[in-house]
């Protein structure tokens, strides 16, 4: 998902072509897969099927549902929670236009050296401000990792008003390798909930 194009093989934004218009990262997800660069990502954002129990139970399924959804007979909810360490980032404005959240996440070096990386973040001109901490991630070496936190916030007061879905807006956090050639790209994506399209 982060070794992905949001261009088509012409040089062209992906767009909606029903609608001729740009599309979001909600239209068409993370954009088209890159196959040679999913061979040699640089990073991942690792996860383990531990990690979705939690978000199971963060969801507050019953850990019967869990079970049958799991085929594991023990389940433990002690770290229930909604943020998985997953290569996207969305935020839900929930009759409201204004938003703030934080996401944590970590990520593995798949590479068989040590590296740096560099966050960069792209947003429209207003109405979406990203905070990454740190900026700048080390790792001594293959399967070692990094945690950062994304701080989100979101104001689509002024944004025109959508004629089609519920999306806000959106933006990426990219991650360039200092002095290397990965770049590790996730989109940032707001939409409204409980209003009409």
């Amino acid at each position: 998902m982060t070794s992905y194009n949001n261009i088509d093989n012409y040089n062209i934004p992906n767009i909606l072509f029903s609608l001729i218009i740009q599309g979001t990262p909600l239209d068409y997800g993370a954009g088209h897969v890159n196959p040679n660069k999913a061979m040699d990502p640089g990073l991942v954002y690792d996860i383990q099927p531990q990690d979705y129990i939690n978000y199971l139970c963060a969801m507050n399924y019953t850990k019967h549902q869990i079970q049958i959804i799991t085929r594991k007979s023990e389940i433990n909810c002690e770290n229930a929670t909604l943020d998985l360490n997953y290569p996207s980032f969305m935020l839900i404005l929930n009759n409201t236009n204004t938003t703030r959240s934080t996401f944590q996440r970590v990520l593995t070096n798949v590479k068989k050296s040590s590296s740096s990386y560099q966050a960069v973040v792209e947003t429209p001109p207003k109405g979406m401000n990203v905070v990454v901490k740190p900026s700048t991630i080390f790792f001594d070496g293959k399967y070692s990792t990094a945690k950062f936190e994304v701080i989100v916030d979101v104001d689509i007061t002024d944004a025109p008003p959508a004629f089609y879905g519920y999306f806000g807006n959106c933006g990426y956090l990219s991650w360039y390798e200092v002095n290397g050639t990965h770049v590790v790209r996730s989109p940032i994506v707001s939409a409204t909930a409980g209003r009409p399209p």
